[in-house]
């Protein structure tokens, strides 16, 4: 019995330790004594100029504020760069907010099928309550293993350690991203890698299930380019038990957000199967399929609805989404 208590006990450190194994040594690269990350992205079945144009819109909707924008771009040279600016979280209630702004430049370089980008030059502001102006680090003196890591490497320290795990979750969210917008265009092949970042935990929990090849993103990280072509791909709802019952006449409405939950809106005829069946709290999945094709998806939306609004004939269902996978 006490070593079963001495177990569980010890669950919640063993699940953080796991957790924090991301972040611990050798996760923030250090080139000639500056903190450069890297990725490489090939594409295989895109040429320069596709993969330079879809670079350039996915900065260009990624980093689209006046501190936070694209600053040069060359499609000759194959370069762009852009300032990035924007807040780290740590922790957010309703009596506090702790967070930091962190500003870098994302440098991005089109070479035949590749496309290498370099995220560098991290600096950070924080607000501290006992001082009038905000303490301001660089990522060499904050982040790298020396300052942000206790002296046996296993553990994040206190204070550096946050800023280390979001800095690191910052840039795996950009380089997916960048991946996503080169892997996802149905007219291709070409799969993206599998992200680690999972939707924001909704009050159902979703599915903990990997769906082969596909990757999973939060509504608010799908590229623009996924969102321009859904008004114009065919569109399946599936329900029912095993999601065996589909309906082929519905229309898409759109990502939105209710009682801060993202949700995605389909209109159905008043009278159709699906909208009479699907009830409050039901599991349905919004399909999308390349023309000519009605088994193979290449997006998939998994919902539970939370409410309807009604238009006429129409009525438009608003689903709670659980999870989104894209070919």
């Amino acid at each position: 019995m006490k070593r079963l208590l001495l177990f569980v006990f010890f669950i919640p450190s063993l699940i953080w330790a796991q957790n924090d194994s991301k972040y611990l040594a050798g996760a923030v690269p250090v080139e000639n004594d500056k903190v450069v990350f890297t990725k490489e992205i090939n594409a295989p079945d895109l040429s320069s100029d596709q993969i330079y144009d879809i670079m350039h819109q996915w900065a260009n909707d990624r980093f689209n504020g006046e501190t936070n924008r694209v600053v040069y771009a060359n499609k000759e040279k194959g370069d762009i760069a852009v300032v990035g600016e924007e807040y780290i979280v740590f922790q957010s209630t309703m009596l506090s907010l702790d967070r930091s702004l962190i500003n870098y430049r994302l440098m991005i370089k089109v070479e035949g099928h590749t496309c290498k980008m370099r995220i560098i030059s991290i600096r950070y502001e924080y607000n501290v309550s006992y001082k009038r102006e905000p303490e301001k680090f660089i990522a060499e003196e904050w982040i790298t293993d020396k300052y942000a890591l206790n002296k046996s490497k296993t553990k994040l320290s206190r204070n550096n350690g946050k800023f280390r795990r979001k800095t690191i979750d910052l840039v795996d969210d950009i380089f997916q991203s960048a991946t996503a917008a080169l892997g996802i265009l149905p007219t291709t092949s070409f799969v993206a890698e599998q992200p680690k970042q999972a939707l924001p935990e909704p009050s159902v929990k979703p599915s903990t299930t990997v769906k082969e090849g596909y990757v999973a993103f939060a509504a608010d990280k799908v590229p623009s380019t996924v969102l321009q072509l859904l008004p114009e791909s065919k569109m399946q709802v599936a329900f029912g038990k095993n999601q065996s019952v589909k309906e082929n006449s519905a229309s898409w409405k759109g990502f939105g957000n209710m009682f801060d939950k993202s949700v995605a809106s389909v209109s159905f005829d008043s009278d159709s199967q699906a909208y009479k069946t699907i009830g409050e709290n039901d599991a349905y999945n919004i399909s999308f399929f390349k023309e000519g094709e009605t088994d193979n998806a290449w997006m998939i939306i998994e919902c539970r609805k939370v409410g309807e609004t009604s238009d006429g004939i129409k009525k438009t269902v608003m689903g709670e989404i659980l999870n989104i996978w894209i070919k």
